[in-house]
């Protein structure tokens, strides 16, 4: 997993947060209970606990650090998605009233020239 990626939904203490329950790495006091099979009891994460066995093991941690990732970088491709389709767009508008001026320019060139030689050809 890389580091340096943009976070979205989670600020980088949060996140680092997480990674730290996941490695274990949390204050005795303040974080899960680890019992005899390395499995975590945490309360108001239940959609961590893919078996329903009210433990969270470093699998099902693992797991949902990957989805959150995941998440992560579609949101991020998204906005630069959505940016863009806004520049493109912008640049659109910008041009559009020049290609009109354009070719209205050239098209009444193209006019006074047909004329002058439609006029010489009588």
């Amino acid at each position: 997993m890389t580091e340096d990626k943009a976070e979205v939904s989670m600020t980088r203490k949060e996140y680092d947060a997480l990674k730290a329950k996941a490695a274990g790495d949390a204050p005795a006091g303040d974080g899960p209970t680890v019992d005899s099979r390395g499995f975590k009891t945490v309360e108001g994460m239940e959609d961590i606990d893919t078996n329903g066995d009210g433990h969270i093991s470093k699998g099902e941690m693992d797991m949902h650090l990957e989805f959150k990732r995941k998440e992560l970088e579609d949101a991020d491709a998204m906005r630069d998605a959505q940016r863009k389709m806004a520049w493109f767009s912008l640049f659109g508008m910008l041009l559009y009233p020049f290609a009109v001026v354009i070719a209205s320019v050239a098209g009444i060139v193209a006019a006074f020239f047909g004329a002058q030689a439609f006029s010489k050809g009588k």
